[in-house]
């Protein structure tokens, strides 16, 4: 889980029950993994036991990092069924590791509190699942990187897929090198830690703490933006001075007829022109008719520009590419699969 509901009473007492903010009685944070891992220990210790999913609001955990190269992340063992992070919880978090991690830090801390010790000196002397504080600040630093090359599923045409899929591995050329070196692919190695658009889309969405957070965020392995820096919302998008892309974020409001734009919500100054890539948009995501459009969420690695009249803006998808965009379409188009 990239992202954690905190909740805190008013008096900031833990609680293990999921409850609705009601005026003054409650706190609630949406914190992502990168934000809560660098919080004070003392905190993270009380908060820690106040976690909650995202998606189906059950009682969550937080793990930190591991020696072995695991990272620090979130977590439940009592998601709902159909939670959307139920499989990732399964597929990135072996449930034994998950147990004896919980429980070795329970112990160690409680045991070194009732020596009247601080639970922020515990490093190295913990189990081996535990990660040093040094390896923790490298970690840290790091941050994560866009992996712009997941596959996505197509909706309607399997074998579009599959050629997207072999299409994104070709080499790219005939740009110039300030350009080419942010598009250049991702030497991916065992400790490379990476987030997908449709998983950052998410974390946007739910006001999570990423869209205002110092974390790394690199988008090449030349290029890294401060997260607070690189997403944008429609609602605040800019031409930049020497038109520098960001990873611009929101809700598409509705499509022309010939599905040639995209008009943004909170922006009505703002499109996004899809000409270019519009067969291979449509055929991706199983779009039919300018009524699938409407609502959909999208997030898109692009450049701002001005008309002339500086009167309209719009996002030009970078070079084209539709490995740079991911949408994730309302419910009134997908009931139709």
């Amino acid at each position: 889980m990239l992202d954690a509901i905190c909740i805190l009473s008013k008096d900031h007492q833990p609680t293990r029950e999921y409850q609705a903010v009601q005026g003054e009685a409650k706190a609630q944070t949406i914190f992502s993994i990168y934000e809560f891992k660098l919080l004070p220990a003392e905190q993270i210790e009380q908060y820690r036991h106040s976690l909650f999913c995202p998606e189906c609001l059950q009682v969550a955990y937080f793990r930190r990092a591991s020696k072995d190269g695991k990272q620090a992340c979130f977590g439940s063992r009592n998601h709902l069924e159909g939670c959307s992070e139920l499989n990732t919880h399964k597929r990135n978090v072996p449930m034994a590791l998950v147990e004896k991690t919980m429980l070795v830090e329970q112990d160690t801390e409680a045991q070194l509190i009732a020596k009247g010790g601080n639970p922020s000196s515990i490093t190295e002397n913990k189990a081996p699942v535990i990660v040093s504080q040094q390896k923790a600040e490298v970690d840290e630093q790091q941050g994560f990187t866009i992996d712009f090359s997941v596959k996505r599923t197509v909706r309607r045409d399997a074998s579009t897929q599959n050629k997207k899929a072999e299409d994104s591995q070709a080499p790219i050329s005939d740009k110039p090198q300030s350009e080419a070196a942010v598009l250049e692919p991702l030497q991916k190695t065992e400790k490379t830690v990476t987030q997908r658009l449709s998983t950052l889309l998410k974390s946007l969405f739910k006001n999570s703490s990423l869209a205002t957070s110092d974390v790394w965020v690199q988008t090449s392995e030349q290029h890294r933006w401060r997260a607070k820096n690189l997403f944008v919302h429609f609602s605040d998008a800019e031409q930049l001075e020497k038109v520098a892309p960001r990873m611009y974020w929101g809700r598409i409001s509705y499509s022309d007829k010939q599905l040639l734009w995209l008009n943004v919500a909170d922006n009505k100054n703002l499109s996004i022109p899809i000409s270019h890539f519009k067969e291979e948009l449509l055929a991706r995501y199983g779009i039919t008719q300018a009524e699938d459009l409407k609502g959909a969420k999208i997030i898109i690695f692009a450049k701002c520009l001005n008309n002339k009249q500086k009167s309209r803006q719009f996002l030009t998808l970078w070079d084209n590419d539709l490995q740079y965009l991911h949408l994730d379409l309302a419910i009134h188009s997908t009931s139709k699969q």
